[in-house]
């Protein structure tokens, strides 16, 4: 996948606005949302900051982004994201709705998507760890343990392992809202060695 950083913004946000009026089926969504468990414990946790998912995009790149632009719509990733960071970066939990547009069979979410946001939620956890923010996919393993149903909700937990000068290495998983573990993965990311060069040293941050 392309270098990204998480672009936090502690600000708070307007889970309403989507860039577009929503439909009758993701009003329905979003009021299931705002109910679901694990929303409201991440909301008033001191522990967890929500940050606007794709917020870190410039509008050109958010408008080509597969996750953000083409997947999104009734049927597909009907709502924006809920994302949020530990204070440290080195954990996210995302929450979204897998619409029923999103299969490889018929009723099961296809393994390509489940990849795909693997891919983007691991960045999240070791880009902020990785020079200047920037890194790419060197390596992402996946195993899927059991089918992920369309049309449900699922929850994405990612978290930092360990960093090795330029690598990260990060581990994620795909939950029902019961923990009913779907899918979970493995990552390694590198930063480039001209983003290394440029980053700052610890006697010129301390200075």
């Amino acid at each position: 996948m392309n270098g990204h950083g998480p672009g936090a913004d502690a600000a708070p946000l307007n889970r309403r606005d989507q860039g577009f009026t929503l439909s009758e089926a993701q009003e329905s969504l979003f009021e299931q949302q705002e109910s679901l468990a694990i929303v409201q414990e991440l909301s008033a946790s001191p522990d967890w900051i929500e940050v606007k998912a794709y917020g870190h995009m410039s509008e050109a790149a958010h408008d080509v982004s597969l996750t953000a632009s083409t997947l999104r719509g009734d049927g597909k990733i009907a709502l924006r994201p809920l994302k949020f960071f530990n204070k440290e970066k080195t954990q996210c939990i995302i929450v979204l709705h897998l619409g029923k547009k999103l299969c490889g069979h018929a009723g099961i979410v296809h393994g390509g998507m489940l990849a795909t946001l693997l891919d983007e939620h691991l960045a999240y956890v070791s880009l902020p760890s990785l020079p200047n923010y920037t890194g790419f996919t060197a390596n992402l393993s996946v195993d899927y343990r059991k089918p992920c149903k369309a049309d449900q909700w699922v929850v994405i937990r990612g978290k930092l392992d360990r960093v090795e000068g330029r690598k990260a290495y990060a581990n994620a998983t795909v939950e029902t809202l019961d923990q009913t573990l779907l899918t979970e993965a493995s990552a390694l990311y590198v930063s480039p060695r001209m983003a290394a060069e440029a980053a700052p040293k610890a006697e010129e941050m301390n200075a």
